[in-house]
């Protein structure tokens, strides 16, 4: 296990090296951490993964509350099993897989968890582009899967703040099957560890009020939204709103955006396909909105192998494509 994904070494020894001092730390660090903060307070809480303690940093709750933490092995349909027999038992179980690794176990998402409505918290790991793993690891796909399926709730953080009160949120008073996605790598805030406030289930939220373009954005890829409009020439015209919820919608933030913008750009780090964006398109067809919509997430392909900076070019999402998109579409306003 430990030259699996070991990080910079050695080439001539094999000799692991030193990481570089973070300057912010890994989402699943954070998850970790808080999992364990949390387990100590409530006693119901318990910790399952197919075989990536490490990966995804469940090792921690598995250190300091082993009888509440399993590794069940690379068997992810037993995960899912498990958490929802645990789950009908009165605990609260935080499921952690990789996202693109959950698809091993949809029949037992549908029949043995959202079918009967329990309260399973899925934390999906290494959700969007991952960079050097490749094609099989990139977790895309995960918002289009389970969107379709009844009672489960999709959230997306945009930063470590939001993953730790979403997991606080959803061990007080989870009442249905719930979906946290999060990234590989490093977050943006380095001093995370903030005391806990509540996420109001299926709410939105407005990060800047503009006047002729809406930017929704679902998860951290709203980081380089925030940063892109804090240039002159886009305040006052462009809108941000991190959505966090891909399921259920905030249709309440949904209908005032309609009814103040212009034109909307959605902005997912999922497949475009059956994803957040396709999912504010059919709302807005519902309710007869006719305003143009354009989104942006990852095309129908599968990306392969490089660098995430590299993997968001080829996906059309990198900072300067954002960036083109949003002055095209006020261009033609």
């Amino acid at each position: 296990m430990v030259y699996h994904a070991p990080g910079r070494f050695d080439k001539d020894t094999g000799t692991l090296l030193p990481d570089k001092e973070p300057e912010s730390p890994k989402y699943q660090d954070v998850f970790g951490h808080t999992l364990v903060e949390l387990a100590e307070k409530n006693k119901q809480i318990v910790g399952i993964t197919p075989a990536m303690p490490t990966g995804s940093s469940l090792k921690f709750m598995m250190e300091a509350i082993p009888e509440r933490a399993f590794d069940v092995g690379i068997a992810e349909q037993h995960a899912v099993t498990l958490a929802a027999g645990m789950a009908t038992s009165g605990l609260i179980p935080f499921c952690n897989v990789y996202s693109t690794f959950l698809q091993r176990a949809y029949d037992q998402i549908i029949h043995d968890v959202c079918l009967q409505n329990l309260p399973v918290i899925f934390c999906l790991d290494r959700a969007g582009l991952v960079g050097e793993d490749g094609a099989t690891h990139h977790g895309v796909f995960d918002i289009a899967y389970l969107r379709c399926i009844p009672n489960m709730v999709i959230f997306a953080p945009m930063n470590e703040v939001e993953l730790r009160n979403m997991m606080y949120t959803a061990q007080l008073e989870i009442s249905h099957p719930l979906a946290i996605r999060y990234p590989r790598g490093r977050g943006i805030t380095r001093q995370w560890q903030r005391p806990f406030e509540r996420i109001e289930m299926g709410k939105g939220r407005e990060l800047a009020k503009g006047d002729q373009l809406a930017v929704l954005s679902l998860g951290p890829l709203g980081n380089e939204v925030a940063h892109l409009i804090r240039e002159e020439s886009y305040r006052g015209k462009v809108g941000h709103y991190d959505m966090r919820f891909a399921k259920p919608l905030d249709t309440q933030l949904l209908d005032n955006v309609f009814a103040e913008y212009r034109c909307i750009l959605t902005l997912e780090d999922g497949c475009r396909a059956g994803g957040f964006g396709s999912a504010v398109m059919e709302y807005a067809r519902e309710k007869g909105y006719a305003l143009p919509i354009r989104t942006l997430g990852v095309p129908d392909t599968f990306i392969e192998h490089g660098p995430v900076e590299e993997l968001l070019r080829l996906a059309g999402l990198h900072r300067e494509q954002i960036r083109t998109e949003i002055q095209e579409l006020i261009n033609a306003l």
